[in-house]
């Protein structure tokens, strides 16, 4: 899931003009690739069930794994493949808010710094993303867990001694 989010994001990256058809097909292959997951998951626990916290929690994870990945990916993308755009989009950022006269020349300053920091440095990219895929996923996932829990098999008995 975290190479589809970063294939979307250079795909994106080199065609803007087509975003939105790139984070829509993302959206949909997120939402397959989770259900998808989380199905062949819930298949190994047939006898004990899968309840929905677990989906839950196995969604969690795919999510900050998924996080990392793409994480890895802005790092590299703003740092050394792309950033001509990203200085773009932080100039653009500053001249929008400069222009709301709101905040006076030291402020603006100290944006510029935060938000320079924010785009560029890797630690806070990565956080932000592993958060970002934490919650996007934990919100999709309470959802697809409905879908993906299983019952235990009330049926199934282990005694050694109904066998004999």
């Amino acid at each position: 899931m975290g190479v589809a989010n970063m294939v979307a994001s250079l795909l994106a990256m080199l065609l803007p003009s087509m975003s939105f058809v790139f984070n829509l097909a993302i959206f949909v292959v997120t939402i397959y690739l989770l259900f998808y997951f989380t199905r062949k998951r819930a298949a190994q626990f047939e006898d004990e069930g899968f309840t929905f916290s677990q989906s839950l929690g196995f969604i969690v994870a795919m999510a900050l794994f998924a996080g990392i990945i793409s994480g890895a990916y802005q790092i590299v993308a703003s740092n050394f493949l792309f950033t001509e755009k990203f200085e773009e989009v932080l100039t653009t950022s500053m001249a929008t808010l400069k222009q709301t006269g709101v905040y006076n020349a030291d402020m603006m300053e100290s944006m510029s710094g935060l938000m320079r920091s924010y785009i560029f440095s890797p630690i806070p990219v990565l956080m932000s993303n592993i958060l970002s895929n934490v919650l996007y996923y934990g919100f999709l996932g309470l959802f697809i867990s409905i879908g993906t829990k299983r019952e235990p098999n009330i049926f199934e008995t282990n005694d050694e001694s109904d066998e004999e």
